[in-house]
């Protein structure tokens, strides 16, 4: 804490001099010129005469503050991603948790370390530690999930879902999806017809993109829902078609662009090339996720914004993850893929597990 020199500037801006302030509180001047140093700092008694006679607050004075802004989150947690990539995972953890425990009330805080938690978990071996940070980040979601912040409970509901569905708690998935307010308009294109009335084209033309920008989303991933029904019937031409629309989506509606599923769409086009007997156009699928996931990582962990001419309203916010480590990640899910097990000893596939080992080593 910087208390001294707060002090210090306080008491100056007061105009007193260390011997009249010392003289107000009953204290020596010495004192006085040990807190402004951070020789010592003043008891616990002290603190409120002291920021009365300062004209401030003992919050003020201490610099406390009950919660984060949301860019000091991003901060705080950035070092700790380098942790869980350097495979230091029980010291991320710990780390997370030290923060944790300093903002205990901070909701934002905790869905964050949450969401931080859960991006990890999927590279980790370890299955006692997953079980352990999977309840963690159902306990802090369902803390975080309670706030009165719409977005943020939103965020919230949607990461504990999820969990929920992986830990095979599908009732209380179904509860919390039942939580949600049922949507009787489209807010966000009421307000920006009402905005472009208004002759407010830049804020209508950014909520129409972000408008654009979900419902493409949200078709693609409805697509790939019907892909993994397709599959499971086994049904491979009706599960190809899917796909392919579901490219052909973000392809018109340009989402791509913003880091859309394409990338992960390649990776779904190859498995099912593969069970339809056509390795070689499966190893085109492969390439070209590799490809295309390397060039949107690099992009995204660039520093520079992620641009669009179709979306040039919208900033679209990195994952955080180091491409080099996606890279890792990938690479042991292609080694492990029993889908792809059948084109292991191939050459071109040899040769994208050496493309995705040089990226990680980058």
């Amino acid at each position: 804490m910087e208390i001294g020199r707060k002090i210090q500037r306080l008491r100056r801006e007061k105009d007193l001099t260390q011997e009249q302030m010392a003289a107000a509180l009953g204290v020596t001047s010495a004192a006085v010129s040990k807190w402004e140093t951070s020789a010592a700092i003043p008891d616990v008694g002290m603190l409120c005469p002291l920021a009365r006679l300062l004209g401030t607050t003992v919050d003020d004075l201490l610099e406390f503050r009950p919660a984060l802004e949301p860019e000091e989150i991003n901060a705080l947690l950035k070092e700790r991603r380098k942790l869980f990539e350097a495979d230091r995972l029980e010291e991320a953890a710990a780390s997370c948790e030290a923060l944790l425990r300093e903002y205990p009330n901070d909701l934002q805080l905790k869905c964050a370390a949450a969401g931080l938690y859960i991006m990890y978990m999927p590279s980790c071996s370890n299955t006692d530690w997953i079980d352990r940070q999977m309840e963690r980040a159902v306990a802090l979601l369902e803390e975080s999930r309670k706030t009165i912040d719409p977005s943020l409970a939103a965020n919230a509901r949607s990461m504990l879902v999820n969990l929920y569905i992986m830990r095979e708690e599908l009732d209380r998935a179904l509860a919390i999806l039942d939580e949600e307010p049922v949507v009787q308009l489209n807010a966000r294109t009421v307000r920006a017809n009402i905005l472009l009335r208004k002759g407010e084209l830049e804020e209508a033309e950014k909520l129409y993109q972000t408008e654009l920008w979900s419902a493409g989303r949200d078709a693609a991933l409805a697509l790939v829902g019907l892909y993994n029904t397709a599959s499971r019937r086994e049904e491979w031409e009706r599960a190809l078609e899917r796909v392919d629309t579901a490219m052909e989506v973000e392809r018109v509606l340009r989402t791509e662009e913003l880091g859309g599923l394409t990338g992960s769409l390649h990776m779904l086009r190859a498995e099912v090339l593969r069970r339809q007997g056509k390795p070689d156009e499966s190893m085109e699928s492969l390439w070209s996720y590799v490809d295309r996931s390397l060039a949107q990582w690099k992009r995204m962990n660039s520093g520079e914004e992620l641009r669009s001419a179709f979306y040039d309203r919208l900033d679209v916010c990195a994952s955080g993850m180091s491409a080099a480590y996606l890279a890792r990640y990938v690479r042991a899910a292609l080694e492990e893929s029993e889908d792809l097990a059948p084109l292991r000893e191939r050459e071109d596939f040899q040769a994208l597990l050496a493309r995705l080992a040089e990226a990680e080593a980058e």
